[in-house]
């Protein structure tokens, strides 16, 4: 018999340990529980596991019970032959501070939350392109298990490109090859306007039905505007909120329907979340914004709204000042936090912050916050705080907020992706920040933030909260009066 420790078995496999702990509760690798923490594991198990990593068991160290038939335990490590590294193409070296320029100094390594996973961190990846191992690279899932959260450049002394390196790394991918759930995703936005394949027809019914349930409710005589040319604001609409979490989008509707918002929604090319960003395919990504574009000019609308989704606002905005810079001067763009700011400073929405007496915190995107200041220049961080002050009277701010806020373990299409354990042993920093803020709410203004908050790290880290977006806040927290009119 074998005794193995989690985490050290899961190094020696180059696997997660939350993997090793399902293994062992499914019954895949029968273990009992020994004292510290320690496994006991038959030796013809240890051997099968191991066989299948192609990992020969003779050359890991591994503790016996005494009495047990004895292997030799100090068994060297066979003599690995070095890489020939050769030259590099320059794939991956398109800019100096894409890896030239680092100290290796290990500060990205150290404060990535998912450095090991893989054998790999930001540091070696980086050694990796500088030293023309891109093929190992591009062939490795680590880079797709990355979110982009940007904490690697936000300690680096000599402010590299890590995430546009990574994000390249991903481009170079085969396309037959990227995780299924995000090409498939992307295919069917390209062909249908939508990620999940969703007719126009059966968008209209989908509509259709939201409209005649708030009708019914606390908005009489609503009918969601589609095409409704001239509008003031053109707001897009998530496939997912949609069809999965229709809360989520009645809650936009009855903002602006309370706010007297002259808006609309297209019927074609309506989904507001690029996938091209999640599989680094720029020419997609192109295609989508350019849709999003044409939609404004289409509806003769002024004002573009981004959708209250981190990656879904990052990539259309980077989409907008990348390739089109000329059409932005013919309308404004504004987040969700503008819209909101501005709604309040007019008068156009009332809220009782006293509908909502849980303590509550404030969740920071990351492609909200550190990913918009680094590229844009700007980041919202105070604005969803102020909103929440205004909804939520007994607000507590997070250890380490704002642009130090730790990622939540969800972007870089991790939510869709099935690399479960390693999203959720991603965001084990994000569930001890909501624990320590003693928290019963969180407003996460992102849909993946939302969903892994909610579904992911308050199951497995036993958080007891309740998770609401940004939207769904103020819709909740709403004072209506009747008689509001639509403004012109």
């Amino acid at each position: 018999m074998i005794v193995v420790r989690i985490g050290q078995l899961a190094e020696q496999l180059g696997t997660h340990r939350n993997t090793i702990r399902n293994w062992i509760k499914s019954g895949k690798l029968p273990a009992r529980l020994m004292g510290g923490k320690r496994y006991l594991v038959s030796e013809a198990d240890f051997r099968k596991i191991c066989l299948k990593f192609g990992i020969d068991p003779s050359t890991l160290k591994v503790k016996h019970l005494p009495g047990s038939p004895l292997k030799k335990k100090d068994v060297a490590a066979p003599d690995e032959a070095l890489k020939n590294v050769g030259l590099r193409s320059g794939r991956l070296m398109l800019n100096s501070l894409w890896g030239d320029v680092c100290l290796t100094c290990g500060s990205c390594a150290s404060i990535c939350p998912i450095s090991g996973v893989d054998g790999l961190d930001p540091r070696k990846a980086i050694r990796m392109a500088v030293l023309g191992l891109e093929r190992d690279l591009i062939a490795s899932q680590w880079p797709w298990k990355c979110t982009f959260c940007g904490k690697c450049e936000e300690v680096c002394p000599m402010n590299m490109e890590i995430v546009a390196m990574l994000r390249r790394v991903r481009s170079l991918r085969d396309r037959s090859a990227v995780p299924a759930p995000l090409q498939e995703g992307l295919q069917a936005e390209l062909a249908t306007g939508n990620n999940l394949g969703i007719s126009k027809p059966g968008f209209s019914t989908a509509v259709g039905a939201l409209s005649d349930e708030m009708s019914r409710g606390e908005c009489p005589g609503f009918v969601a505007p589609v095409d409704a040319v001239g509008a003031e604001v053109l707001a897009s609409v998530s496939s997912r909120c949609l069809f999965a979490d229709p809360a989520q989008v009645k809650a936009w509707w009855k903002i602006f329907h309370v706010a007297g918002e002259s808006w609309t929604i297209p019927s074609e090319n309506w989904d507001g979340v690029n996938w091209g960003y999640y599989t680094c395919d720029d020419e997609a990504m192109k295609t989508i914004v350019c849709r999003m574009v044409d939609n404004m000019y289409r509806l003769k609308c002024r004002t573009l709204l981004l959708p209250e989704c981190g990656h879904a606002y990052f990539a259309a905005r980077f989409g907008l000042n990348r390739w089109f810079r000329n059409d932005i001067k013919n309308f404004q763009i504004v987040s969700v936090f503008d819209l909101l700011m501005r709604y309040f400073r007019e008068g156009r929405l009332e809220v009782d912050p006293g509908r909502h007496v849980k303590p509550t915190t404030y969740h920071d995107p990351c492609h909200y916050g550190r990913r918009s200041v680094k590229t844009f220049g700007q980041g919202y961080f105070e604005e969803g705080r102020a909103i929440t002050r205004m909804c939520a009277g007994n607000y507590v701010e997070m250890v380490r907020g704002g642009e130090e806020c730790a990622c939540c373990g969800a972007g870089g299409g991790a939510w869709e992706m099935p690399f479960v354990e390693e999203r959720i042993f991603h965001g084990r920093f994000k569930a001890r920040q909501i624990a320590a803020s003693g928290a019963g709410l969180v407003i996460a203004p992102c849909q993946d933030c939302r969903a892994q908050i909610l579904k992911g790290l308050s199951k497995e880290y036993h958080l007891d909260i309740e998770v609401k977006s940004l939207g769904e806040l103020v819709a909740d927290s709403l004072v209506i009066h009747t008689g509001r009119a639509i403004r012109d």
